[in-house]
């Protein structure tokens, strides 16, 4: 249910299309302000009267942000989104809020540098990246969408032809050059900001006749503020091994590899691979262990049962990056789980108090 009103929510407006430049002959003083509804409609008309992506490109400073409200059968649900870069300082944020009834996720990630900033909920902390590699965001999300169409992306794409046509009231505030349009198709009202000269659509909302809605607004310059905070508490990565994959011939093994979804590289001396004792007391016992740094060891636990582990730099960068691949043996019949330990964040990273980040 959750993940056809996710869908739902997605179909009121394409993803990542248009473009803000007014389509109009250039014009000089307040010639062209405040519009009238056949000069709006005029712009509303061009398919390509709403582009995030042009404005990435044409902006170093960025922000869009969406909010929908939507109804199921039986419970509300809203999802927003915030993105928004700064090319200068090489930071971008994406946050995201999402509740359908009882079910609530909010999230956010500063990133560029060595050091990011993850929240949770109300609670920052501190995560690491060794070798940051800036990216547009805007692009970097519509690259994403393009290759996984069924994923979760920001609705940042409206179709302002949908709309072109209505009857609009226009009001305006000449002293800080921004126009309000109102107007209403069958199924909606919907209100539109314009700001600049000329004048620029930067923010659209669509309030249903069935209590649903769609609101965008856009940021840019001075408007657009990004930084990183100092000394928060720090966040394990977000890496856990899974179930053993085989028993066989007495010897249990897990392994695999490091996920792409994983898009950090940590000194591998920060990370170690322990097994531990399942059950209440398992954050406590471990009955062997292995640093990464050291690629691989083989031990003889309390027990007299060996283990064999064993990393591999696949892709020969230095780091604990995706692709990375891992393998854990032993002989041992112990109920056992294989977790990791993150020395730099001095937690386990399946640790459910922290974001796992």
């Amino acid at each position: 249910m959750m993940r056809a009103a996710l869908l739902g929510l997605i179909l009121l407006a394409p993803a990542l299309a248009g473009c803000l430049e007014v389509p109009l002959e250039p014009c000089e003083g307040t010639e062209c302000f405040p519009f009238g509804s056949e000069v709006l409609n005029e712009l509303l008309s061009d398919p390509e009267s709403l582009d995030v992506l042009l404005l990435a490109t044409h902006n170093s400073k960025l922000q869009v942000e969406s909010s929908t409200t939507y109804y199921t059968e039986t419970q509300e649900g809203e999802i927003h989104w915030s993105v928004a870069k700064d090319d200068e300082a090489g930071l971008r944020s994406i946050a995201m809020r999402f509740a359908l009834g009882t079910t609530s996720i909010d999230t956010e990630v500063i990133e560029g540098g060595e050091t990011t900033n993850i929240r949770l909920g109300n609670v920052w902390y501190e995560g690491r990246d060794a070798v940051p590699e800036y990216k547009d965001p805007f692009h970097d999300i519509a690259q994403q969408a393009t290759a996984n169409p069924e994923g979760l992306w920001p609705t940042f794409g409206f179709d302002t032809t949908a709309i072109s046509g209505l009857e609009w009231t226009i009001t305006h505030d000449l002293e800080a050059l921004e126009q309000i349009a109102t107007g209403r198709n069958a199924t909606h009202s919907i209100v539109l900001v314009l700001k600049g000269m000329p004048p620029a659509i930067v923010g659209v909302e669509l309030y249903g006749d069935d209590d649903s809605a769609f609101v965008m607004s856009i940021s840019t310059g001075d408007e657009v503020e990004l930084e990183l905070q100092p000394d928060l508490p720090r966040s394990p990565i977000e890496f856990v091994v899974g179930e053993a994959l085989q028993v066989s011939d007495g010897v249990t093994l897990w392994g695999g590899v490091v996920p792409s979804g994983f898009t950090s590289e940590v000194d591998p001396a920060e990370i170690e691979f322990h097994a531990r004792e399942a059950g209440e007391d398992a954050t406590e016992v471990s009955l062997a262990s292995m640093n990464l740094g050291d690629g691989q060891a083989n031990m003889t636990d309390a027990n007299g049962d060996w283990w064999a582990f064993t990393w591999m730099d696949y892709n020969a960068d230095g780091w604990f990056s995706a692709g990375d691949l891992y393998e854990i043996r032993t002989n041992s019949t112990a109920e056992v789980e294989i977790s990791v330990y993150d020395l730099w964040a001095e937690s386990w990273t399946d640790d459910r108090s922290l974001p796992n980040v």
